[in-house]
């Protein structure tokens, strides 16, 4: 593993920096298990609310989903409650996010203690209990040391979560099959070994090779420490209507997943995600599950 990678991944990056004001210093652990379990104190999934007993679909709880920096989402946790962030919040005081927000607080709290870690968007095999679907989702990716390579973790999969859909992975180091990257979800897809519709989002209908393509782009931006929300599309996968796929566009798409296959090469990742047609610029388009379609100027 290139030492100047390690670095880079161990550094926070403008979305995943607590900020000045956020009281990480509380004697953090360094195992995986523990922190995977700190975050799990502090999220609750919009998509599993129901799995915990609850009913918290009022616009404003619903629209912290639409939070895009740690910075932030500590902030809303302590205005709710100042107690150390260690301390697990009962699922309803939990801040409502997805996927990406359970990620994003792992890599942050893994970057804290000087661990490199990344996150990665793919799809996961385990929650539909159906081997052949491939749904929309986003780990965490840390570099362990002792075994001398990277390692994805879910800490969305907490005991609830476990137990309610019946998820027997290990989710404190999935396997490459169990949570599929971007890229070899594209390759799957573009090599006919799975249809293209079994990637996606089940529950509304959306899926198909453009989908494939989002995911493509999020996983470039969050390896070059961009780490956006799952609904948000620029450049290349930004189309109107969104699931339009030029055949013309194809080739520049088969290339992007092949630069995605060596995640550890800086150089390239970082000129790849500098072509226009790809690099996050400061006006995206976003499809808010609250607010729909909406321009966010980045900050």
């Amino acid at each position: 593993m290139p030492p100047a990678a390690l670095a880079y991944y161990s550094a926070q990056s403008a979305t995943t920096d607590a900020g000045e004001r956020t009281p990480l210093d509380i004697g953090l652990p360094s195992d995986i298990e523990a922190l995977a379990a700190i975050v799990q104190g502090l999220v609750i999934d919009k998509d599993f609310i129901g799995l915990y007993g609850l009913d918290l679909d009022g616009r404003m709880r619903l629209g912290e989903v639409d939070t895009r920096y740690a910075s932030d989402i500590y902030r809303r946790l302590i205005e709710k409650d100042d107690r150390p962030l260690d301390a697990p919040r009962e699922p309803g005081a939990r801040f409502v996010g997805s996927c990406r927000d359970y990620a994003l607080l792992l890599c942050s709290l893994l970057r804290h203690v000087g661990m490199p870690a990344r996150l990665r968007f793919g799809f996961a095999t385990y929650f539909s209990g159906k081997p052949d679907t491939y749904s929309d989702h986003c780990v965490c990716e840390y570099w362990s040391e002792a075994q001398r390579r990277w390692v994805l973790v879910d800490p969305n999969v907490d005991p609830v979560v476990k137990s309610r859909l019946g998820v027997t992975v290990n989710s404190l180091d999935l396997a490459r099959d169990q949570f599929v990257v971007a890229a070899d979800g594209w390759r799957l897809a573009r090599d006919g070994k799975v249809a293209p519709d079994r990637f996606g989002v089940p529950s509304i209908d959306i899926r198909g090779l453009w989908f494939i393509r989002g995911s493509l782009m999020r996983d470039l931006a969050a390896l070059n420490k961009v780490e956006l929300l799952p609904w948000d599309y620029w450049g290349l996968a930004d189309r109107v209507p969104i699931d339009a796929l030029p055949e013309e566009e194809l080739p520049m798409l088969d290339e992007l997943a092949q630069v995605l296959d060596a995640p550890n090469e800086l150089t390239q990742l970082q000129s790849t995600f500098a072509r226009p047609e790809l690099v996050v610029r400061d006006a995206i388009r976003s499809f808010s599950p609250l607010h729909g379609e909406t321009k966010v100027i980045l900050r």
